[in-house]
């Protein structure tokens, strides 16, 4: 009581001391005489938002110094990271202002501490996003928007401005930094499981941009459009070399279809006199028409060009075209049919699809500065998830859902070649241990690295590039995929438990197959199987564990190591044990500790074995 008495005396003699204060400038802000010079109180200036999240990550990996060979670790076996190699930042606050209903102005300002032990550049603070201004009308004749400023997330088209979402065929067990804590702490593994996706933020199938973009939508005649120029994330930096991407869509809609016209073109200097050009150009058309009995067709279809002062090679087409039936026959199945080809000649690192055709675009330009790579996505004849398309390829892909009592089964079936022979290069991934590989290399994207030169680090994953030594010459591959993932629910003691499986089962080889090539005929031979369980031991704590195994050879037609004599023969294990726990509404701490062990044995110094403990403190405010 006498402490209470006490603390209230001392704040009666501040505010006494406070309002006895004088002040020089007589027209000092305050909520009745503020604003601009004559300074009258502007109430709209009082609409201030500020959210934000702290994120706390702390990662140890102890590595048995008797079987790892990876130079880059420079003997370092055991080693304590605190802070965050994802470019995210630890602390970010987001700031906005609302002078009236139809203008607004955000900004942010992020901490990041690096826990080097360098003597420099320790603590990092600064704008994430920048100076975002949004703008919005309304009239008689449309809505009308404008965003620019900062950093900006838009979605043009798929081939032309947009991220790839996938077929959502991936563990849950390793959060990502962009991963929002859920209301209860099970929710994020029940939504997975009820809808097939996770909630994502605004990020979620849009590209990073910086410039200016305008919106129009409820035109006339059900039209609407979109303009943009400035910058990508692919296209910024700090050169003085101009380097913009400018791009545009025109809508037409028809109740619950629509088509579509859209543009992309970007274009700098191989140098900074500024005279020779070099970029590319996509235009394409996308429609969409659904049908009464629950047919959907959607496509996109159309053409481009790359062009340098040392290459061109014409236009040429690009095309992705899904036809859905939501149910077909009477066992209810819905069935995806997608047809993809993409010309070599089309280069846009913006869209849905990856460069594999023109190394020119694909390799770093020594004038460049950080942030200016024109790519950081593997080239050459690329192994990827079914979804995740190429250029210089053609293929079809079949996707089905099979719904039981408490299992969700999804499948997908995708075959495609090559459109022409250009690389004896194929580049692969390590599904098992591909975020902790990564971690070995804390900073920027690393090529040609590991003890064998040939590992390449992208964001948050590794992808290793294999030689074809083919005695018939450089062929036109052809790949094959096949994709389950299967998603199982109980209970044990009235507790929920969540099994997901993920299995892939990949190959490519000489020519087009209809099925999988395993033999040893095929360049590349790759299964991959990932298990995860979730059990909620209370509404606040879920126990989750994890278990990955794939194996990746190399055919007959492939580099060889001279000292063994053998091609590659990879085999990858994982085994991680985990917990969430929900402290607070929106404080949620997640636990992670991994056993990896990996070895290929032909290639005997491709070898580690060892530890990972991660520990995360995410709050959201």
């Amino acid at each position: 009581m006498k402490i209470k008495i006490v603390a209230f005396i001392s704040l009666v003699f501040f505010v006494l001391n406070v309002s006895a204060q004088s002040f020089s400038d007589s027209l000092m802000f305050t909520p009745s005489n503020g604003g601009l010079y004559p300074k009258t109180y502007e109430y709209g200036l009082s609409n201030i938002s500020i959210s934000g999240f702290y994120r706390f990550l702390a990662c140890y990996t102890s590595m048995d110094s008797s079987v790892t060979h990876y130079p880059v670790m420079d003997n370092v076996y055991n080693r304590v990271f605190i802070g965050d190699d994802s470019q995210l930042p630890q602390l970010s606050l987001n700031i906005g202002v609302s002078p009236n209903k139809n203008t607004s102005i955000s900004t942010d300002l992020y901490l990041w501490q690096q826990m080097t032990g360098s003597e420099t550049d320790d603590f990092v603070t600064g704008l994430l996003l920048g100076v975002n201004l949004y703008g919005t009308h309304s009239t008689s004749f449309g809505s009308f928007g404008v965003k620019t400023g900062g950093i900006h997330w838009h979605r043009q088209s798929p081939l032309t401005f947009s991220a790839n979402t996938g077929y959502n065929r991936f563990s849950l067990f390793e959060r990502n930094p962009w991963d929002p804590n859920t209301t209860n702490i099970y929710d994020r593994y029940d939504e997975f499981y009820q809808n097939g996706a996770l909630t994502q933020d605004e990020r979620w199938g849009q590209q990073a941009f910086q410039g200016f973009i305008l919106d129009a939508s409820d035109l006339p005649s059900d039209f609407s459009f979109s303009f943009m120029h400035g910058k990508s994330q692919l296209n910024g930096g700090t050169s003085l070399i101009p380097n913009n991407l400018t791009g545009g869509r025109v809508q037409k809609s028809f109740k619950n279809n629509f088509i579509s016209l859209n543009a992309i073109h970007n274009q700098t200097y191989s140098d900074s006199s500024t005279t020779d050009l070099l970029g590319f150009n996509l235009f394409t058309t996308e429609f969409e028409y659904k049908t009464k009995n629950q047919i959907t067709l959607y496509g996109e279809i159309g053409a481009g060009n790359y062009f340098s002062p040392t290459y061109y090679d014409g236009w040429g087409e690009a095309m992705d075209i899904k036809l859905h039936f939501n149910s077909i026959s009477r066992y209810q199945l819905p069935l995806e049919v997608r047809y993809f080809r993409i010309s070599p000649r089309v280069i846009n690192n913006n869209g849905i699809f990856w460069n594999t055709s023109v190394l020119e675009y694909t390799q770093d330009n020594s004038q460049l500065q950080p942030g200016q790579a024109p790519i950081l996505f593997p080239f050459a004849s690329s192994l990827t998830q079914i979804g995740q398309m190429t250029n210089n390829r053609q293929g079809l892909i079949l996707n089905t859902d099979v719904n039981f009592t408490n299992t969700k089964l999804t499948i997908g079936y995708s075959v495609a070649k090559e459109i022409e022979a250009i690389s004896n290069q194929i580049t692969y991934g390590h599904p098992a241990n591909s975020l902790q590989l990564s971690r070995f290399w804390r900073w920027g994207f690393p090529s040609n690295v590991g003890p064998y030169e040939d590992i390449n680090k992208v964001y948050r994953s590794v992808f290793e590039t294999m030689e074809i030594e083919d005695p018939n010459g450089t062929a036109a591959k052809g790949f094959n995929s096949l994709e389950i993932s299967c998603k199982t629910k109980t209970q044990i003691n009235d507790r929920k438990l969540m099994i997901f499986y993920l299995g892939g089962f990949h190959s490519i080889q000489r020519d087009f197959s209809l099925l999988p090539t395993y033999n040893n005929t095929a360049y590349l031979q790759s299964f991959n199987h990932q298990l995860d369980l979730y059990y909620a031991l209370t509404n606040k704590i879920t126990l989750c564990s994890y278990y990955g195994y794939d194996i990746i050879k190399g055919g007959e037609h492939t580099e060889v190591n001279l000292d063994s004599g053998g091609h590659k023969d990879q085999e990858g294990k994982s085994f991680a044990l985990g917990v969430d726990i929900q402290l607070e509404r929106n404080t949620g701490l997640y636990i992670r500790h991994r056993w990896m062990d990996y070895i290929d044995y032909n290639y005997n110094l491709d070898r580690y074995r060892g530890t990972e403990t991660s520990v995360e403190l995410k709050i959201f405010f």
